[in-house]
């Protein structure tokens, strides 16, 4: 194989990983929009199958992912393990801090109202662990097969992250024109990204300094509540 083919390949996986993530997103809305063809469309109905629909298409994918060699390599499963050890104390702390971040949100975000508790829900629990998984782990170790520096897959990964929520469109302006908001989609989809950046540059921070996906989904719940 010679060199121009062999740069062609090491540029294929970018397209790879953006070809995943269009599929999600066409499969999610697919299926919430099959959900909403049975429920009536209510604040609260259509945020449980945005729930739903995530958690489908996340187990479905992950369970897919986590027998590829290519996302889930033998190495990495093994550093995994060694993490349970040698990150246990700022675990402890993050989790700590995680948990008491819900319960502050609940506490004074929500005012216990069942549709700002099912938002809650989405905001920072479901759509935390599913972008940290699909994008720290899964997504993270197939760039990092194809690149030599980790800094690059950091880069990569946070890039892709935040044009991932463009794909949230749909959710979005289904909740402004739903509780009759008056502010406009693309400038929450807007406000949302810059927020993607920090996240993903923090959460990525995190995965090439400690090689822990539960530190990345931590930070990212941590966040998620303060900024919901």
């Amino acid at each position: 194989m010679d060199k121009k083919s062999i740069s062609i390949r090491e540029r294929e996986y970018i397209l790879d990983c953006f070809l995943i993530l269009i599929v999600l997103q066409i499969a999610r809305i697919i299926i919430k929009n099959v959900l909403l063809s049975v429920l009536s469309f209510t604040a609260i109905n259509l945020n449980i199958a945005n729930i739903i629909s995530i958690m489908i298409v996340g187990i479905s994918v992950f369970m897919f992912l986590r027998g590829s060699s290519l996302f889930n390599p033998a190495g990495n499963r093994l550093t995994e393990m060694a993490n349970k050890y040698d990150n246990k104390k700022i675990r402890i702390i993050l989790f700590i801090i995680t948990l008491i971040s819900l319960i502050l949100t609940v506490v004074f975000k929500t005012e216990y109202i069942f549709y700002e508790l099912i938002v809650m829900c989405l905001a920072t629990i479901v759509v935390p662990l599913y972008e940290e998984l699909l994008f720290r782990k899964y997504l993270w170790n197939y760039v990092n097969s194809f690149v030599e520096n980790q800094k690059t897959t950091w880069v990569v990964i946070t890039i892709m992250s935040v044009l991932f929520i463009l794909g949230y469109w749909d959710i979005v302006n289904q909740n402004l024109q739903i509780v009759g908001s008056d502010k406009f989609a693309v400038d929450v989809i807007f406000t949302n990204m810059k927020l993607g950046v920090l996240m993903s540059a923090i959460t990525g921070f995190m995965k090439y300094k400690y090689k822990d996906i539960y530190l990345c989904i931590f930070l990212h719940i941590i966040i998620s509540c303060v900024f919901l």
